[in-house]
């Protein structure tokens, strides 16, 4: 062994080693962190205040695991969405929901929070009237999961080539129209899901964390609210321009507005 091959292998064994300490820490605090969380959860009825006394640590740790250690992965943020969900904290909870779902579209158990925690929120949104048909005419869309929307697509991609085989092998008693039909259906849900993909990279969204924030017409507290009420913990929106300190969104009812950074946080 020449000795610069030497040396690369001398400084690839010593970034190992210094990567192995980091690696058992951050497994160290994420069961530590389990732990607070289980043990939140037994004494939640008996004991509220060492409860959330638990809950709040757990939370912590998890966030130590994303902010310190810069650890990125689904359950993570599921975890950390459930440990602020316990805290009655539905802003970062709804963020870690859809953060997990980002990560990992097919968590069931997440895409069932993010539901319920978007239940117990304060703000209420009224669609639009186009918008109203709209979700009443891609219902199939909009409220069917992305899980049941790719097992459906899986189930008539193969009916479509079961039929086509069948009928090029010369079985008449297959009808054209059965295999045409689950053709368009295939088509129809590969494009909702390959839609679900480019949307959520091509415009970021986000969740107001903070207990409410006072919409803006411009971005700077001088200028007037752009609502008589504030909006609250948990509200989504889509980013529609960022400044310095501010952001200016699109609420689902599709008004826009400007937000103080501070009190909101991206789907990143």
């Amino acid at each position: 062994m020449t000795l610069s091959l030497r040396a690369a292998a001398l400084a690839a064994a010593l970034m190992l080693a210094a990567a192995l300490p980091a690696q058992q820490d951050a497994a160290a605090v994420f069961a530590e962190a389990n732990q607070l969380f289980r043990e939140g959860n037994e004494l939640l009825a008996v004991d509220p205040e060492g409860a959330a006394t638990r809950y709040r640590g757990a939370a912590l740790r998890y966030e130590t695991l994303t902010d310190d250690h810069g650890i990125v992965n689904s359950k993570l943020h599921y975890n950390l969405a459930n440990a602020h969900f316990r805290l009655d904290d539905v802003g970062r909870s709804v963020l870690n929901y859809r953060k997990a779902l980002r990560l990992d579209p097919l968590d069931r158990n997440a895409r069932r929070n993010l539901e319920y925690a978007r239940s117990v929120r304060q703000d209420r949104f009224e669609e639009s009237g186009g918008s109203a048909v709209l979700s009443t005419l891609l219902f199939w869309h909009l409220d069917v999961s992305l899980p049941v929307r790719l097992r459906v697509f899986a189930g008539f991609w193969v009916l479509f080539w079961a039929g086509l085989l069948l009928r090029l092998l010369g079985r008449p008693w297959v009808p054209g129209e059965v295999t045409v039909a689950a053709g368009l259906v295939a088509a129809l849900l590969l494009s909702s899901v390959c839609f679900d993909a480019w949307q959520a990279g091509a415009s970021a969204h986000g969740v107001i964390v903070a207990p409410q924030t006072v919409a803006r017409q411009g971005d700077g507290h001088s200028y007037e609210p752009a609502f008589e009420e504030p909006l609250h913990a948990g509200s989504e929106f889509r980013l529609v321009e960022e400044r310095p300190g501010w952001y200016r969104v699109e609420l689902p009812d599709g008004r826009l507005c400007w937000l103080p950074a501070a009190d909101a946080e991206l789907v990143l």
